[in-house]
């Protein structure tokens, strides 16, 4: 015998249609409503905690994600300054040029790389006093861009200002890649009375030194054509050979040269010192750390 689907299903319900009725609180329908809510903890409770604890992680990501993409959009490749000045130093950069106005020559030294460092730049700026007539020129530079092929153009450049005692700004142009590698200069400026040179060394050429006649002469004889110059000595110990070429170092700041050894050669060490190099002999001291950076 066959039985309609509909006919078995209603077999199955506790209560029937007749007993709901249309009145939410009669019997029937408080019998419905007990049963539901006696199944209700039967529906699948792992599986709602599951999708939840899932929805919260997809969640999580997603805003990870979105902060990852938020940070990445930062992080790139921010716009460089096209200027930046301080108390010590100016720069301006045009069509991949910078020039840069050093407006007081005898501020810290940290100040000039401070501004190359806000342009985005890896420059280490050195003001340094040099000898008369190398005031507003590049005395020295280095690193890893000066040294790389392609690397930037450095020069320095007099603007007409004839002004001295840091009236006029030294100015120095850099154009070519920079700023991932290092870069160091040294521009020159003039020295205070006694201050030692920067480019002080026994191949530049110093006529009015040279009229004094020190070398060949001995270590006492040297000192007292010092004296008489109104100048005063300091001394180093080393050899320079026929081409140019050699080496020295300083000893401590107390130590002297018997008088009668020779002087090798003679140099302005600063407007009132002249550096005296004798040739090494036994005894002499060592290098002393401080005096030989």
């Amino acid at each position: 015998m066959t039985v309609p689907v509909d006919e078995l299903v209603a077999r199955l319900a506790r209560v029937r249609d007749e007993e709901v009725g249309t009145a939410p609180g009669g019997p029937g329908g408080r019998g419905l409503l007990a049963e539901i809510i006696a199944a209700a903890p039967l529906l699948a409770p792992r599986r709602t905690r599951r999708r939840a604890r899932r929805f919260a992680l997809a969640s999580a990501a997603t805003a990870a994600l979105a902060a990852a993409a938020l940070i990445g959009v930062n992080v790139a490749a921010p716009e460089r300054l096209r200027s930046y000045a301080n108390a010590a130093v100016e720069i301006q950069r045009t069509d991949g040029v910078y020039e840069v106005s050093v407006k007081d020559a005898y501020a810290e030294q940290r100040r000039f790389t401070e501004a190359f460092r806000k342009m985005g730049l890896n420059v280490r700026l050195s003001i340094v006093p040099v000898t008369p007539g190398s005031e507003r020129t590049i005395v020295a530079m280095g690193g890893e861009s000066a040294s790389r092929h392609g690397g930037p153009t450095v020069w320095s450049f007099d603007d007409g200002c004839r002004a001295r005692s840091g009236a006029c700004p030294l100015r120095v142009r850099i154009s070519g890649e920079v700023g991932r590698d290092r870069l160091w200069l040294e521009l020159g400026r003039e020295a205070r009375p006694g201050e030692p040179y920067a480019n002080a060394h026994w191949g530049r050429k110093d006529p009015a030194l040279a009229r004094l006649g020190l070398p060949r002469r001995t270590v006492a004889g040297a000192v007292a054509v010092l004296r008489r110059a109104g100048l005063k000595a300091d001394y180093a110990i080393g050899t320079v050979n026929p081409d140019g070429s050699g080496g020295m170092y300083r000893a401590a700041p107390s130590w002297r040269p018997a008088g009668g050894r020779r002087v090798g050669t003679a140099w302005t060490h600063s407007s009132t010192t002249v550096t005296l190099m004798v040739l090494p002999a036994p005894g002499d001291p060592r290098p002393d750390p401080a005096q030989n950076p």
